[in-house]
């Protein structure tokens, strides 16, 4: 009887060896991939931040102003602006209604708003082309 219980808790002593094995090997991998994780996480934050100030060095006006007027841009001038509290009917054309719209019942159809919506010139750069 007390070698058939030796038998036994040898067998389980080698099978808990045997598990103890196994999860630090386990917690050893994760470990490894925990370490590289990190290390990737540091170089994507490193790209960033370079990514970042190369960014701030190419948006410089004192960069680009040269390069806009190369192209024949020049600063937005005081008539290209356009006062949205103002009704401006040389700018903004009437259309025709949408007989779709009238049929749903839309409010788009039948007021003015929407129609004015992308006119104006639709430059949205400080820079716009200069008249030649």
């Amino acid at each position: 009887m007390h070698r058939t219980i030796n038998w036994i808790l040898m067998l389980a002593t080698l099978a808990s060896i045997f598990a103890l094995y196994v999860i630090k090997d386990g917690t050893r991998r994760l470990e490894a991939r925990v370490q590289a994780e990190e290390r990737a996480l540091e170089r994507a934050e490193n790209d960033v931040s370079v990514l970042t100030a190369e960014r701030a060095h190419l948006a410089r006006p004192e960069r680009l102003e040269p390069l806009a007027r190369e192209l024949g841009m020049a600063p937005v001038g005081a008539g290209q602006y356009l006062r949205l509290d103002v009704n401006v009917p040389s700018l903004i054309a009437p259309e025709a209604p949408n007989p779709s719209s009238q049929a749903l019942g839309s409010s788009e159809g039948r007021s003015g708003v929407g129609r004015a919506r992308g006119q104006g010139g639709g430059e949205s750069h400080s820079l716009s082309p200069s008249a030649r």
